[in-house]
């Protein structure tokens, strides 16, 4: 683990810190869309850099990081209203592991080295805001958030690319669809594939 910057990285990290820096700055806003900052639900937590961002906004940040690589960073650069998960996030309860490739770019696999749960375990009362950064398991946790989501209509900021969400069974297109069945519209593409929706 080295310090760049005053963030905790991997030792592996390269110069790729520079390009995760830009691109936390993709949830200003998305953040700026949010009319109450009362919590934060962050999946993909990896080093910290967005719930370190959003913790300065929302009252309560809950992330959720299965690597361990990751999470030791996370762990050293999350402030005090951030809650950590050693979870991943999807539709039901399971177990994965992790395919390790590199800064940001951890993918679920088969496996029993972590768990998977819904968010709606959680019966969390008042999200505002949820971002996912998930490399393609986005459409599974939507769906494991369902309940969440119709209770307390929050703002989401979704990594969206065909290729990784077709390698876990869904495509852009479906979590398009499934979004506008639920009310949701596009408002604004963020930087690369970084998308905001908000209720109608």
């Amino acid at each position: 683990m080295i310090q760049i910057e005053g963030i905790w990285w991997p030792d592996d990290v390269g110069d790729k810190w520079k390009h995760a820096l830009m691109h936390v700055k993709s949830v200003e806003w998305a953040i700026a869309r949010c009319k109450k900052f009362r919590t934060a639900v962050q999946a993909g937590g990896n080093i910290g850099l967005w719930p370190r961002r959003l913790a300065q906004s929302f009252m309560d940040v809950f992330t959720f990081e299965p690597d361990d690589v990751s999470r030791a960073c996370l762990v050293r650069n999350a402030p005090a209203n951030v809650d950590i998960a050693a979870k991943a996030l999807g539709a039901e309860h399971a177990t994965c592991s992790i395919k390790h490739r590199g800064l940001g770019s951890h993918n679920l696999i088969a496996g029993d080295a972590c768990v998977v749960v819904p968010l709606d375990d959680m019966a969390l009362q008042r999200v505002d805001f949820i971002q996912l950064d998930v490399e393609g398991y986005e459409w599974h946790a939507l769906k494991g958030a369902e309940a969440t989501i119709a209770r307390c209509r929050p703002i989401l900021q979704l990594e969206l690319r065909d290729s990784p969400l077709v390698r876990h069974g869904s495509s852009v297109a479906d979590v398009r669809g499934w979004l506008s069945e639920r009310g949701y519209r596009q408002v604004s593409a963020q930087q690369g594939s970084d998308f905001v929706f908000e209720a109608r």
